[in-house]
């Protein structure tokens, strides 16, 4: 996926904001796992959902977890059934793939990598009129999913996204993608968006990025997603890590993510320090840029647990620029829910 295409960033961006834009993400990983008691029990030692209750026709944000609580990756889990078969379906990181699939090939039976399918976002108030000649039943709410077909072909189709507008990912087979692609650009409003764009909405969105704000040395209890966690399984303390985190949980965190905006005309960029105002370091930027929709600066970030006030300063060219704490999202999520 480029950076942007002909409209630019900010015009790609503001369009998702209003109409709709398409994103190619067919570089994440995809895969199809059988849904056996064998493969659910190895799932959920890495996994802290209850997939056993997982709801078909259902997806979940949730993570691969480390024995010390670590986030491995985040990934959206899904429970669906193809040709009268059922499967786990996860959509996980491309930087992790390599990561990922030997943890896959160690623990599981009966799981197909899909290569031979494009991974298609398509994000925007007006995704789902765009999307009409699928005929999608109106009723499908935020993280439901489901395979239809189209010439002949399976797909899978999610209302999900990571922009914090309504939206659809689609896995379509790589042999009807020309023709799928030609009638959803005829759709009236639907531009192409570059990964630039998807960025910033993200962010604006307040969502967490692999590599940025998640890693093996955050737990989601730092990254503020413990919510992502099912308490049953908290309870029963049977996943990678999760003596770490009810600890965390009990006793506190050194570091808490935060949301943070300048206060100057300055852009926050990742890897800035934070520092308090006797200008001591207390913390970094994850994540920041240009917010189009906020037209200023915006920026996920991570500070000391004792730090969590407004008297905050970042290092910009060498100079100390006031930023300040904000609840997140910074934009209201739009999602499509019953």
């Amino acid at each position: 996926m480029p950076i942007y295409y002909l409209n630019g960033i900010i015009k790609e961006h503001l369009h998702v904001r209003e109409l709709v834009g398409v994103f190619d993400v067919s570089h994440m990983g995809q895969i199809l796992i059988s849904n056996s008691k064998h493969n659910t029990s190895s799932l959920e030692q890495y996994i802290p959902l209850n997939l056993g209750k997982l709801e078909f026709n259902r997806s979940k944000y949730s993570f691969l977890l480390n024995v010390n609580g670590g986030i491995i990756d985040d990934i959206i889990i899904s429970k669906i059934i193809i040709n009268n078969n059922e499967f786990f379906f996860i959509v996980y990181n491309a930087d992790r793939k390599t990561v990922d699939n030997k943890i896959f090939e160690k623990i599981l039976n009966d799981y197909i990598y899909i290569h031979d399918q494009s991974l298609i976002s398509i994000q925007g108030p007006l995704s789902y009129s765009s999307l009409s000649f699928l005929k999608i039943k109106p009723d499908m709410n935020f993280m439901q999913i489901n395979s239809t077909n189209f010439q002949e072909q399976e797909i899978i189709i999610s209302r999900s996204g990571y922009t914090g507008e309504d939206g659809f990912e689609i896995s379509i087979p790589n042999i009807i993608l020309k023709n799928f692609m030609d009638k959803l650009m005829k759709s009236t409003n639907v531009i192409l968006c570059g990964l630039g764009s998807r960025d910033s909405l993200r962010l604006e969105a307040g969502l967490s990025l692999y590599g940025n704000e998640l890693t093996e040395e955050i737990t989601p209890v730092e990254a503020k997603l413990l919510w992502t966690i099912d308490k049953i399984r908290l309870e029963k303390c049977n996943f990678n890590g999760c003596k770490t985190i009810l600890h965390q949980i009990k006793n506190g965190v050194k570091k808490i993510k935060i949301g943070i905006k300048s206060a100057t005309k300055s852009i926050l960029r990742s890897q800035m320090k934070i520092f308090d105002e006797k200008e001591k370091e207390i913390g970094f930027i994850s994540s920041g840029g240009f917010s189009p929709s906020l037209k200023g600066s915006i920026g996920l970030g991570y500070v000391n647990i004792n730090h969590q006030d407004n008297k905050l300063f970042c290092l910009i060219r060498d100079k100390m620029e006031k930023i300040e704490i904000v609840k997140l999202p910074f934009i209201s999520h739009k999602y499509k829910k019953g």
